[in-house]
């Protein structure tokens, strides 16, 4: 299960904190945001797999409850143009779309752990939503401590 972690450095880059799921060989830490628009670059490893992506980050309001929330979407999955310019990360090919659909979603949830930014479990049920292809994930989706 994905849970925040800190490393004994700080990164230059990718900073102090990340998001870690060590059974499963998985970690994420965000690169930057987006410059002029809400949402931020990611880089996800799975194994020797880097994969960097971006999302939107919309606060939006729920028309049934009235709570505010936060609605991640994927824009890019596998690219991204601004973790490519300031880290370096290159693209990544998936061999398949069932290990492109899988990895989407372990980071899906392991965006639902970063939360606002590494406080996805101080924040309350709901207010940080993952869509994924339609879907929409929170928190008590997902296995957590």
């Amino acid at each position: 299960m994905f849970d925040i972690h800190k490393r004994e450095y700080k990164d230059p880059l990718l900073g102090l904190k990340y998001v870690a799921d060590p059974d499963r060989l998985v970690t994420l830490q965000r690169v930057a945001g987006l410059a002029h628009r809400p949402g931020a670059a990611f880089k996800m490893t799975v194994g020797e797999a880097v994969i960097p992506f971006e999302v939107t980050g919309d606060m939006l309001t729920d028309p049934e409850t009235g709570q505010e929330f936060i609605l991640r979407r994927f824009e890019s999955f596998g690219a991204s143009p601004t973790a490519k310019l300031l880290g370096q990360i290159e693209p990544y090919e998936f061999p398949d779309k069932e290990t492109r659909a899988r990895f989407l979603l372990l980071a899906a949830e392991a965006l639902i752990v970063f939360g606002w930014s590494y406080d996805g479990f101080s924040q309350d049920e709901g207010f940080i939503r993952v869509d994924v292809g339609g879907r929409t994930l929170t928190l008590r989706d997902i296995a957590h401590p």
